[in-house]
């Protein structure tokens, strides 16, 4: 009897060693998903599950897990050195996440109608946290690879480097039709925003998203769609807020409006998704992607080809691919550091819908606002400049 109420105890301990950090996980990450200030429960969430199981799920881990320890990034602007940052640190940000929503999707609203559902509340005195402005530049390790013109890829992918090397050779020709729009620009995460100004420090009780069109995601598109126009390219910039109130259904919520502006004008032969990253590290300190053009600040963008996963195949990724490269071609022939390295990898992010869609990444949540709508800016213009064959 004693035999038995022991091993029953035991199991009750085991259940709980595992059971309960579990539940933190699973509440850990609910709190991330719906972008709640909350973050300290994930973090703790995570820092359970690790050390019940010994190690991240994978939806946790960043996408840089698999760079070598002898890859190096040296940062231009800062000495990282002698702060013990790894490669992971400086290189790497969360993954942008893609969820199912598993149920209706909510209609999207238009961004002049929900200007006040997420006010922008960012204390300028507040100092939580550390930023530091940081030009990423190449990568060393084998998954990089370089284009003809200098810029660089970095494949995640199980295509040999070469083989996407003479993919890339192949160029693009991308053909417009007159007075119909030739790019569409949408934002899955409209509600995404920027600092004010360019600070030191952060306000960590500011969630980095509102629903106030001048300093989110959309103003940017604003700016790129403006320099398009003004390079001849007719484009179309869809400002309708997706991940708001649902941010677990914005991907599907977006698909559906990009699937419907696709057929009504199948001139359409670009696909931008812009977003904004968010770099945060564990010790708290952000960075702001950055660079200099003319004197001027702007933000670093990163370019994103998907080949697909377990959200849905990209059956012609390789067109897009070639797009990618491309575009990150023509950047970098004018500004050579405007670009981080390209990324090709196993994602989604709706590409499937054209053969000319990617995700482009400007900047971070500690980038001014300023900074991000320089880079859209520059960023229709060089989209103008390849359109129109520079």
């Amino acid at each position: 009897m004693g035999l038995r109420n022991t091993a029953a105890a035991a199991a009750c301990v085991l259940a709980a060693a595992v059971g309960v950090p579990l539940l933190v996980w699973q509440l850990g990450r609910a709190a991330k998903s719906i972008g709640s200030g909350e973050r300290w429960l994930s973090k703790v969430a995570v820092g359970s599950y690790a050390l019940t199981l010994g190690s991240l799920p994978t939806d946790l881990q960043t996408r840089g897990t698999a760079i070598p320890k002898q890859s190096s990034i040296v940062g231009r602007l800062t000495p990282f050195t002698a702060r013990n940052y790894t490669t992971l640190d400086i290189f790497c940000a969360p993954e942008e996440v893609q969820t199912k929503a598993g149920r209706e999707i909510p209609t999207p609203l238009p961004s002049e109608e929900v200007l006040g559902a997420l006010p922008y509340i960012n204390d300028e005195n507040a100092a939580d946290g550390l930023i530091t402005r940081y030009t990423f530049i190449d990568g060393d390790s084998e998954q990089f690879f370089t284009l003809p013109g200098g810029s660089q890829v970095r494949n995640c992918t199980d295509y040999a480097s070469s083989f996407l090397l003479d993919m890339a050779a192949e160029g693009v020709s991308i053909e417009s039709t007159p007075d119909e729009p030739l790019v569409l620009i949408y934002h899955t995460h409209a509600t995404e925003s920027f600092e004010r100004t360019v600070r030191e420090s952060y306000d960590s009780a500011f969630s980095c998203k509102t629903t106030e069109r001048e300093m989110n995601i959309v103003s940017v598109g604003d700016e790129l769609c403006k320099a398009l126009e003004e390079s001849g390219v007719s484009c179309l910039h869809d400002t309708l807020v997706h991940d708001y109130p649902s941010y677990d259904a914005a991907y599907d919520s977006s698909r559906e409006t990009v699937s419907a502006l696709l057929e009504e004008y199948p001139s359409i032969k670009i696909v931008l998704d812009i977003h904004r990253d968010g770099i945060e590290r564990d010790t708290g300190e952000r960075l702001a992607p950055y660079c200099e053009i003319g004197g001027r600040g702007a933000a670093q963008i990163m370019i994103i080809s998907c080949v697909g996963d377990e959200n849905g195949d990209v059956p012609r990724h390789l067109e897009n691919f070639k797009f990618a490269c491309a575009l990150q071609e023509q950047i970098d022939s004018d500004y050579p550091e405007l670009c981080r390295p390209m990324l090709f990898d196993y994602r989604f992010y709706n590409q499937d819908l054209s053969d000319g869609a990617l995700l482009i990444e400007v900047g971070s949540q500690a980038n001014s606002i300023d900074e991000v709508r320089f880079t859209g800016k520059l960023l229709g213009e060089e989209i103008g400049k390849l359109v129109n064959g520079r």
